[in-house]
């Protein structure tokens, strides 16, 4: 009887060591198994930026709810979606530091240059957030980061892991049917017009240029040998010409005249709105509502699936060049930066590892709740719920890129090929001349803004062909642009480049 109980005791005596011991390594576990959804730190909560077009989303706190299901017992975080939309988006960055105000993920290249943000000291660097918070997130990224460095910093992570693109436009199908429009996989700039004149007489206008800004959207798009680098177009106006090292004033370059000059001859035959400069009406407004025929977009299997769902119509894709590239500016036009005013970087860098890497967190943030928002059709092909429409779902993505495409479903009529596709078209992407250059306009910044300037007063007429002589426009859009200083800012890009190819053919 006495040796049971001593027995007894002994096994009752291991059982309360292991326990011991069990209690003892969870306590002293660099990150204890609690950590996300039971830590006593209160869950930070992260602001990321939706670009979208001003439409209200009713659901939105729905879906952050269910997202916050997600991430803090993942990450210890909530997630407060701050929809900003495209058109105050620049202007909302300025007063983002100006006011200090916090956010901690931005969008990076959408509306301001990637250089410029950084110079405007909106984006922190983010190469030991990368390395310890998101390690995930680099194998996938892998050699697209080169795009969003600058002197050798990183500064934004590449928002669609399968950039690379054709230029062109986005059109409607179901006008093109109607009206019998002829469509190539590529269209030249005479089957173009062709195109406005049989639109010219169903009342419906080619394309709109919205209000016009201070980047000539459309002359890289139809005059293909107008290469721009970087986003140098857009404020310094250089470019290379074919294989060219010699950078080059855009505007004082013949096809820029002969671009000014098309966009008037358009509206004067009435293809273009004649009003657009002053109307206020964003240009995928009116091709939203069906009163012009196409719209420029980045050709590429993911943007037109992504486009499907946003319109009431049946919609194609055709292009103006033949081979898609990869360069450094379309990386550095859809990027997520963390924001100088975020409080926890850490914290921000780790939701955006799990957002492209947690497939229901991605397709929550790209297509909202299913059976609320969208409902199955196949196994990653959905469609908007009997009743809901693009105009009445009370959540969208609409410009914003959030997760992996691999791993996010997709719309109808896309079919289940598209992820075999989307896989084919990465692999034989080719890149950019000068893949990885970046141009700094620190040394320079003064006059980047002064061209900048410039260029917001005496573009827009000029792409909204409200200018009659446009010959002397363009001679005096040159002018100030040399009386602001875009010779300094070339020389200054010209010295750059040439450093960063002695620098390549080093290493």
């Amino acid at each position: 009887m006495e040796s049971r109980m001593k027995k007894a005791m002994k096994i009752r005596g291991m059982k309360y060591l292991s326990v011991f011991l069990v209690l003892l390594l969870m306590i002293t576990a660099t990150e204890p198994i609690w950590a996300g959804a039971f830590s006593s730190e209160k869950p930070y909560e992260i602001i990321i930026e939706s670009l979208t077009r001003g439409k209200t989303m009713p659901d939105l706190d729905k879906v952050e709810a269910a997202i916050n299901e997600i991430t803090v017992p993942a990450i210890n975080c909530t997630v407060k979606i701050e929809n900003v939309s495209i058109a105050d988006h620049a202007r909302v960055m300025d007063l983002t530091v100006a006011q200090n105000k916090r956010i901690d993920i931005v969008n990076t290249g959408r509306t301001t240059p990637l250089t410029e943000m950084v110079d405007h000291n909106l984006l922190i660097p983010l190469d030991d957030l990368v390395k310890k918070y998101a390690p995930d997130l680099i194998k996938k990224e892998a050699d697209l980061l080169k795009g969003s460095m600058l002197n050798g910093n990183l500064y934004a992570l590449p928002a669609d892991l399968y950039s690379g693109m054709r230029s062109g436009f986005l059109y409607n199908a179901d006008m093109a049917k109607k009206y019998g429009i002829k469509i190539a996989d590529i269209m030249t700039l005479e089957q173009i017009e062709d195109a406005a004149k049989i639109l010219l007489s169903h009342d419906k206008y080619l394309l709109s240029q919205g209000g016009g800004n201070e980047d000539p959207v459309l002359l890289g798009i139809l005059f293909p040998d107008v290469k721009p680098l970087d986003h140098s177009i857009i404020a310094n106006g250089v470019l290379i010409r074919g294989n060219d090292k010699k950078l080059q004033n855009a505007f004082e370059t013949p096809e820029f005249l002969q671009y000014c000059q098309m966009i008037r001859r358009w509206k004067e035959n009435g293809w273009i709105p004649s009003d657009s400069l002053v109307s206020g009406r964003m240009a995928n407004d009116l091709f939203q509502n069906q009163e012009t025929f196409m719209t420029w977009l980045s050709v590429t299997p993911t943007e037109l699936a992504l486009q499907q769902k946003n319109y009431s119509f049946n919609i194609g894709a055709f292009a103006t060049t033949e081979k898609a590239i990869l360069t450094t500016n379309q990386v550095q036009s859809n990027g997520w930066g963390i924001s100088s005013t975020s409080l926890q970087p850490e914290k921000a860098m780790e939701f955006l590892n799990l957002l492209y890497t947690d497939e229901n967190l991605a397709n929550l943030m790209m297509n909202g709740i299913e059976g609320i928002h969208y409902e199955k059709v196949s196994e990653h092909i959905i469609r908007y719920p009997e009743g809901i429409t693009a105009e009445t779902v009370g959540y969208y993505r609409r410009l914003s890129y959030f997760g992996d495409t691999l791993q996010v479903y997709q719309w109808e009529p896309t079919t289940e090929n598209f992820y075999e596709e989307l896989r084919e078209f990465k692999a034989n992407l080719q890149t950019g001349p000068f893949w990885g250059y970046s141009f700094d306009i620190t040394p320079v910044s003064e006059e980047y803004r002064a061209v900048t300037n410039v260029l917001s007063i005496y573009l827009p007429p000029l792409e909204c062909g409200m200018v009659a002589n446009v010959e002397a426009a363009v001679n005096t859009l040159n002018t100030e642009l040399r009386n602001a200083g875009i010779e300094h800012i070339l020389a200054e890009n010209q010295r750059q480049l040439n450093l960063w190819q002695q620098a390549n053919s080093l290493g």
